[in-house]
């Protein structure tokens, strides 16, 4: 399991990253490993999802009929965009320092704070990998976030949420995930039954 202060810390830093291969594509630039959405829609859909996940932990929302339903408006000026997402990242990063009760959507053992802790490095990810395709960029991760993010994508596909409404597929890969990289450099993923 990926440590939460490095978790924190990586979302912090993959935002940066996204905001600067952002700035480097430009605001209407096409994001080819997101049909339909440009540069602008990205860092929109980024810094938006953290704010509203920090607002939710913030305010210790467990009921999800309590979700908050305003989000942040990106700003006009593409050159603000760097700091607004600075800031968004910190924020969710700040709010998951303390494990408070707040709702968990996949609805799984982790506390609230894991599940969205975890979720949120996630997006700050994968929509780095968007932002630098869409700047001609290459984009890395270091192998301890992948496998914990590889780990965490199982089990949301087992999760009870999930299996509410994809049963079949969530009882064929039920069992302990596990991703690491062996010593000839290749990735071993898979689950194990549970006991």
């Amino acid at each position: 399991m990926l440590n939460a202060d490095h978790a924190r810390q990586a979302i912090v830093d993959h935002t940066r990253r996204l905001a600067e291969s952002a700035a480097a594509a430009g605001p209407d630039a096409a994001v080819p490993t997101t049909p339909d959405w440009t540069v602008t829609k990205l860092v929109e859909h980024v810094g938006q999802t953290q704010n509203w996940v920090a607002e939710m932990i913030e305010q210790r929302i467990t009921d999800p009929a309590k979700l908050p339903t305003e989000v942040e408006v990106l700003p006009a000026e593409p050159g603000e965009w760097p700091a607004w997402l600075a800031a968004s990242a910190r924020r969710v990063a700040d709010a998951c320092a303390e494990d408070v009760p707040v709702f968990n959507a996949a609805g799984d053992g982790r506390t609230g704070v894991q599940f969205w802790l975890t979720s949120q490095l996630n997006e700050a990810v994968v929509h780095g990998f968007d932002a630098a395709a869409a700047a001609g960029r290459a984009a890395e991760v270091d192998a301890e976030i992948a496998g914990a993010l590889i780990e965490n994508h199982l089990a949301m596909l087992t999760s009870p949420t999930w299996a509410m409404r994809r049963a079949e597929s969530a009882q064929a890969i039920r069992g302990r995930a596990g991703a690491a990289v062996a010593g000839d450099g290749r990735w071993r993923v898979g689950r194990r039954t549970a006991a």
